[in-house]
């Protein structure tokens, strides 16, 4: 049986990306529901002090079954279930010593990164979702004493280390069967809802910052680092977790991003609704990505989702 872990960064980015996955107009019909799915909000959620502690911690699981061994199980996380709550939330230093352990212990087959982020164009993509398998961490504030994450991949271009095929599900008809359902974000939406995918695009993030203030330039500045070192592979995405997870595991490790504003726009284009909506559309994208890798694996007798 394969297995997938799903890392998402926020409470309030797991939220509707469940609420994708679980609505039953938009998740697709060979997708089950979850056999476990779980809200911060609910009065039963206790996240246990040991982040690898089984199930229970897991805001949602799905088993796609046929029958076959192919068959897949996914847990879907949130980071900051697990983190001290008397940390900033944008920590990275804190995302990384909680998320250690817990891949540690999942040792799954495939980690899939999962968040809102900026997109770099003049043209809006606000409420399309990307896929990529790239990675690079830019330290956008080395001296912040409320975070501190340090690692010798840093400032590094990270090649793909899952298998490439995965993106091979990322198919003209997948695209036809998402794009009906996506719904445009209150603010400055994409014109064409889509959903955009390659092995070459790169989820460019900055760490260690928990200002948000400070991102009107240190988005600019890890651009700037990631052209020097790799003028040819294009930014998939601008955030600051995709990379945190990546160097948390030696697990293949791709990224899913939903897309809410232009790079420098954050503040006139971002705000609790325009996350809400591009992170479920993010639920109904993966909601149809996890239904149709489960088919390809059915057909596939052997898979190895590590680069070939």
């Amino acid at each position: 049986m394969h297995r997938i872990s799903i890392v998402v960064n926020k409470n309030w980015e797991v939220e509707p990306i469940l609420a994708g996955l679980a609505n039953g107009q938009f998740r697709p019909a060979e997708l089950p529901f979850p056999l476990i799915i779980q809200s911060n909000l609910s009065e039963n959620f206790r996240v246990s002090a040991n982040p690898a502690n089984a199930d229970k911690n897991a805001r949602a699981i799905i088993v796609l079954k046929d029958g076959s061994a192919n068959s897949l199980t996914v847990k879907i996380w949130c980071i900051q279930d697990f983190m001290d709550p008397k940390a900033s939330s944008s920590s990275s230093e804190e995302k990384e010593r909680v998320l250690k352990p817990l891949l540690a212990a999942e040792a799954p087959e495939l980690v899939i990164a999962m968040g809102t982020a900026g997109y770099i164009s003049d043209n809006s993509y606000a409420g399309c979702v990307v896929f990529g398998g790239r990675f690079f961490v830019h330290d956008g504030d080395p001296n912040n004493p409320r975070s501190h994450m340090v690692n010798s991949n840093f400032e590094k271009s990270l090649p793909i280390n899952a298998n490439a095929n995965i993106f091979n599900v990322i198919s003209p008809g997948f695209k036809s069967k998402i794009e009906a359902k996506l719904l445009p974000p209150p603010n400055n939406p994409c014109i064409h809802l889509t959903c955009l995918a390659s092995q070459y695009y790169t989820a460019v993030g900055s760490v260690n910052v928990t200002d948000y203030g400070k991102y009107a330039w240190v988005d600019a500045a890890a651009v700037t680092a990631f052209r020097q070192v790799e003028p040819n592979f294009p930014v998939g995405s601008l955030e600051t977790t995709h990379g945190v997870i990546r160097l948390c595991s030696d697990k293949p490790t791709i990224f899913i991003s939903a897309i809410t504003d232009r790079e420098g726009n954050f503040d006139m284009e971002v705000n609790a609704g325009q996350n809400y909506v591009c992170a479920f559309n993010a639920g109904i994208v993966l909601g149809q990505f996890l239904a149709d890798l489960n088919a390809m694996l059915i057909k596939t007798l052997k898979f190895d989702f590590a680069a070939i």
